[in-house]
């Protein structure tokens, strides 16, 4: 068997938090209703993906951050295990059988985020990965081209339609406006001061991971049903993507926050399960403290909270609530916003910790 033409790969990337529009990117719902805009910016919660050839054709999954481990004897016997279902690292199992290395390989990861986070977390660990084993093989890619890779194996494992706004702040960093329609996806990175728009931004993790009430096959058969509650919610939506995509070009974050507190408000409507008592504690616990209120991450039902500021001044008061550990229904572990220009980084050779195979 062919030896990987590197000897070491090791991938990075950040999550991302997304600001509005969500649910709007899943195929083939932004083209039925005539081209969307999706809204996000790159988190620096890093995933990282390391992969390392052995001698033979193993193939070792490894995660670091669910200590978990697995071996098989080639590439085979990991097919086989994910056709039956027994894979227990099915994401990163599904990544090496798409790529289909000429030679064995440990793949070790590890993701900052908690889990269940709503930060697109598995998406990003998935592009980083990706990109990791491609280099790995010689066959790198830019990592725009990663997308369609990353969105088609998460899509056959979760055997259900994903969107495609997860997959690009991690890719490409920045703050992105993702106008989807006819023809593909144009991307446009605002030009946003990042560490303004942070600085007026606060992120706690529920301590819940998130179960939507939303799934993303629901709406797209609602829309198609032509539900009329489904289709005037999301061209609400659509319209508070666009208006805060505007905005922010414009440097106005005023008008931002304004268009992104209306996404998240009515986004909150729509199915049972998006908000939680503890998420309805924590918008009022922080509204009280003087924040402009809050906006659930990913499709909600947990995860994270992104808590808007009128200005940076009103971080402190909002920082104390935070800190506090509890707020009536639950633990609150706030979370660092630093937004990040840069996205997915490779880097290879032959590391000088070598033995060290811990990311």
């Amino acid at each position: 068997m062919a030896a990987l033409p590197l000897e070491f790969v090791h991938a990075t990337a950040p999550v991302r938090i997304d600001l509005a529009g969500g649910t709007l990117d899943i195929w083939p719902l932004y083209l039925a209703m005539g081209g969307t805009t999706t809204v996000n910016a790159a988190l620096d919660l890093p995933v990282e993906a390391r992969v390392a050839p052995v001698d033979g054709p193993s193939v070792t999954l490894r995660s670091v951050d669910l200590d978990r481990e697995v071996s098989y004897a080639d590439l085979a016997e990991l097919g086989q295990a994910l056709a039956d279902g027994a894979c227990p690292l099915p994401l990163l199992g599904h990544a090496v059988a798409a790529v289909a290395p000429p030679a064995g390989l440990t793949l070790t990861t590890r993701s900052t985020p908690p889990p269940g986070s709503g930060l697109g977390s598995s998406s990003a660990l998935l592009g980083a990965v990706l990109g990791a084993l491609l280099e790995a093989c010689g066959r790198g890619r830019i990592p725009r081209d990663i997308q369609p890779l990353a969105q088609d194996v998460e899509t056959s494992l979760l055997r259900a339609p994903t969107g495609h706004q997860d997959y690009f702040p991690p890719l490409l960093g920045g703050c992105l406006a993702l106008h989807a329609g006819v023809g593909g996806i144009q991307i446009e990175r605002l030009s946003v001061d990042l560490a303004a728009l942070a600085g007026r931004l606060r992120l706690a993790y529920t301590g819940e991971p998130h179960e939507s009430g939303l799934t993303n096959w629901g709406v797209v058969k609602a829309w198609l049903d032509g539900e009329r509650t489904t289709r005037d919610a999301f061209e609400a939506l659509a319209g508070h993507a666009r208006q805060t995509a505007a905005a922010l070009r414009d440097g106005n974050l005023d008008a931002a926050f304004a268009a992104m507190l209306a996404d998240g408000d009515r986004r909150r409507g729509m199915a049972a399960g998006v908000t939680t008592p503890g998420i309805e504690a924590l918008d009022a616990a922080v509204r009280a403290a003087g924040a402009l209120g809050t906006k659930i991450c990913g499709a909600g039902g947990g995860g994270c909270v992104l808590i808007l500021l009128p200005d940076e001044a009103a971080g402190a008061a909002v920082d104390r609530v935070l800190k506090g550990g509890v707020v009536e229904a639950g633990p609150w572990q706030p979370l660092p916003v630093r937004l990040v220009e840069t996205g997915l980084t490779i880097t290879s050779g032959r590391p000088p910790d070598a033995g060290n195979t811990t990311p």
